[in-house]
């Protein structure tokens, strides 16, 4: 009996469909591999999106996957991490240390400055490569940079990642499968999104506030006094940033869990959750402390007794009172109706 398997590889590219936002959840039209890949290496079949035969295992891809859905087979932070220490100038380019830059995403070069402290990216090679549509890769690592320098600034740190252009700089063959990708499949290493919140526990020895909007890795959530308690935005999140305590009464989030793909919001009938623009400590990511959203207060339904979210009035369910309002004209007796 042949093994079934939900995963598409490419050499050393790997798409797990099932940690694919777009595959498990059909209210997310996330698209940000198809933005970044310049093979058009992605496309759908039979509803599914799929990682296509065109693909040339540059990496461009890994790094915009908010799920992780997409990794290089066998390669780590830690080895990266351990190759740019090694080096004196901290210098590093793409055609000698990493198949692409787009493969590395804000963890990973947040991981990197905290360790090598100081970081130089060449990007001489970027502007003319053909894995750069419309300059899609540098986008990408400029806004990952960019944000990793203004958090180590937060933090007060002197780490900072520095991009440099050579001129007259000749192609070069590139040899990162032998230097960094191996062939046989290793130990499974911690993601950089995990070392990078015990990396930044060192430095937070007391709060560090940062406004929400300044940072694309914080993504709070509000609910308001609308929510019903339908539990819908729980069971849909897929990193279990939303849940709920042991009496089903309060809805609890921890933002160091949450990736920002807003299904919450989208499954929510009562638009009663959103993503507000305020400021937060930096620390509750790290710790991935929970916060309560709404505590609500249940009762019993004195018409269909099941248990509700009360919010005053009358003893009864929103449904039952929109039932009767829908149909008064059945609960007039005869002797009012003449």
């Amino acid at each position: 009996m042949a093994t079934l398997t939900y995963e598409d590889r490419i050499g050393s590219i790997v798409f797990n469909r099932l940690d694919c936002l777009r595959n498990e959840y059909a209210k997310n039209d996330c698209t940000l591999c198809q933005e970044v890949c310049a093979h058009d290496a992605f496309g759908f079949r039979e509803g599914k999106l799929r990682l296509l035969p065109s693909c040339v295992q540059c990496g461009a891809c890994v790094g915009v996957c908010p799920t992780h859905a997409l990794r290089l087979e066998g390669a780590t932070i830690e080895t990266l991490v351990e190759r740019l220490i090694s080096s004196e100038s901290r210098s590093f380019t793409c055609k000698d240390l990493f198949p692409c830059f787009g493969a590395l995403n804000f963890w990973d070069w947040a991981v990197l400055v905290l360790e090598a402290k100081e970081v130089v990216c060449d990007v001489s090679h970027c502007a003319s490569c053909k894995h750069n549509r419309e300059n899609a890769v540098e986008k990408h690592l400029s806004k990952a940079i960019d944000e990793v320098n203004r958090l180590m600034q937060v933090l007060g740190q002197e780490a900072r990642i520095r991009c440099e252009v050579h001129p007259n700089v000749k192609p070069v063959k590139r040899v990162w499968f032998e230097k960094l990708i191996t062939s046989k499949s290793t130990m499974p290493s911690p993601d950089s999104l995990w070392v990078f919140k015990q990396k930044m526990k060192a430095y937070l020895e007391s709060a560090v506030w940062i406004r929400s909007e300044d940072f694309s890795f914080i993504h709070p959530k509000a609910v308001t006094i609308t929510c019903d308690n339908c539990k819908e935005c729980v069971r849909f999140c897929p990193t279990h940033a939303l849940s709920y305590d042991t009496t089903q009464t309060k809805i609890l989030f921890q933002t160091g869990q949450c990736i920002g793909c807003n299904i919450c919001e989208t499954v929510c009938a009562k638009k009663a959750i959103d993503t507000p623009e305020v400021t937060v400590d930096i620390a509750s990511f790290a710790f991935e402390r929970a916060e309560v959203l709404i505590a609500h207060d249940l009762r019993v339904c004195d018409t269909c007794r099941c248990a509700f979210s009360y919010k005053g009035g009358d003893m009864i369910c929103e449904r039952c009172a929109s039932f009767e309002k829908e149909h008064a004209e059945m609960f007039v007796l005869a002797s009012q109706s003449r």
